[in-house]
C-alpha cells in the first residue's frame, strides 16, 4: 500500500529554524554553567548511570551524555517513528534549517513510512551525504537501537571512537520514557584541532538532541490521539 508523504510544513520549518537560531548563541555562551545540568538533560539518576545497551560499544568511554523526555504514547507506537530516522529516509526530527545550513540535504517526513519500518543489525544510515554511514550495533525493536561499532579499535573506526543509543522504556501501556545516550572514547591522535572541535560539538549536540526528543514525542502523541 502506498503512503503519501507529508513533510514538515513551511510555517514548522521557520518557526523551529528560528528557535534553533536563537537558542544556538545562548547554549553556547551559557555552556560553561549549564553543561552540568544540559549534558544529562531530564534524566534519573539511575538512568545517567546505568549500563546501557549500547555502552558495550564503546567499553572504554570516557565521556557520556544521557537526555531524556516522557512521552505519552505506546512504546511500539514511539519506535515506529525512531525506525525510519536518517538521510534519505525520514530524517532526524530536529531544526531541519540548521541541518541544511551544514550542507545535508534532509526532508523531514510527519508520517509513518511502511517501506522503512524494518530494521536489522549491521544496517547502516546515513547522517551526513558526505561521511560514511554508521551501522547498528545493537538492536531490539520497541526497545532500543544503537549505532556504533562492534569489536577491537582499528585505524579503520572513526577516532574518537562513539556510540550514540535511542532507548525506550515504557512507563505503561500508553506512555514511555525516551531516552538518547552518547558515549565518546579517549582519542587515539589527540590533536587541538580534534579537541577543540569535540568541545564544540558538545554544546550543539544538545541543541539538536532535545528537540529531535520533542518532535518524535509531538509525532508520536499525535498519532496516539
Amino acid at each position: 500500500m502506498k503512503t503519501d508523504i507529508i513533510y514538515r510544513s513551511w510555517f514548522r520549518f521557520v518557526w523551529e529554524g528560528v528557535e534553533g537560531l536563537i537558542l544556538l548563541p545562548l547554549i553556547f555562551l551559557s555552556w560553561p554553567l549549564s553543561k552540568r545540568w544540559l549534558t544529562n538533560w531530564r534524566v534519573t539518576t539511575l538512568e545517567c548511570s546505568k549500563l546501557w545497551s549500547g555502552d558495550v560499544l564503546t567499553p572504554s568511554a570516557i565521556k557520556t551524555s544521557t537526555r531524556a523526555i516522557n512521552v505519552d504514547a505506546s512504546a511500539e507506537i514511539v519506535w515506529s517513528w525512531i525506525a525510519q530516522f536518517g538521510l534519505g529516509r525520514a530524517g532526524f526530527y530536529s531544526y531541519e534549517l540548521l541541518e541544511r545550513m551544514i550542507g545535508i540535504p534532509v526532508k523531514n517526513v510527519e508520517v509513518l513510512l511502511p517501506n522503512y519500518q524494518l530494521l536489522e543489525f549491521e544496517t547502516e544510515i546515513k547522517l551526513h551525504p558526505n561521511a560514511p554511514a554508521i551501522p547498528i550495533g545493537a538492536l531490539l525493536e520497541a526497545r532500543y537501537i544503537c549505532f556504533g561499532q562492534r569489536g577491537n579499535t582499528t585505524v579503520d573506526t572513526p577516532d574518537p571512537r562513539r556510540s550514540w543509543s535511542i532507548y525506550i522504556e515504557p512507563l505503561n501501556q500508553k506512555s514511555c520514557r525516551l531516552i538518547l545516550r552518547s558515549c565518546t572514547e579517549e582519542l587515539r591522535a589527540s590533536t587541538l584541532r580534534k579537541r577543540l572541535g569535540l568541545a564544540l560539538e558538545e554544546p550543539i549536540d544538545f541543541l539538536m538532541e532535545q528537540r529531535m526528543l520533542r518532535t518524535i514525542r509531538r509525532l508520536a502523541e499525535n498519532l496516539e490521539v
